[in-house]
């Protein structure tokens, strides 16, 4: 049997279960088609979806022939560890470069900056 879409209405909150306004949204069914929306102003969106599970924004949801809305909730951001790094500049292409903390940071020719040499 084939089921025709569904229209789901829903919401997109943040971790202060805040409306999410003007947010892309792919569902991802599990034969990888993608079905893409946007939430309105309001963090509301709708979109039409077969019956299936679907992954949104890290989340497995199931659609069923009746499922009618979705409360979604956007997962909580992962800041990257910051590290101590320096821009180097060869023949004008950038490059990022990881010093250890031990490394002496001058450069030849370069004046010394340290604060302890003053």
């Amino acid at each position: 049997m084939t089921w025709l879409a569904v229209l789901i209405s829903g919401v997109l909150l943040n971790n202060a279960n805040a409306p999410i306004p003007n947010y892309p949204l792919v569902f991802t069914s599990s034969d990888d088609k993608l079905i893409k929306t946007i939430t309105d102003k309001e963090g509301k969106f709708q979109v039409e979806l077969e019956p299936g599970v679907y992954d949104v924004i890290g989340q497995s949801i199931t659609v069923g022939n009746y499922t009618s809305t979705l409360k979604l909730k956007q997962p909580p951001f992962v800041e990257a560890p910051k590290s101590p790094h320096v821009i180097e500049i060869i023949r004008g292409n950038q490059g990022d470069v990881i010093l250890p903390k031990d490394v002496d940071r001058t450069f030849p020719g370069a004046p010394n900056t340290h604060p302890q040499s003053r």
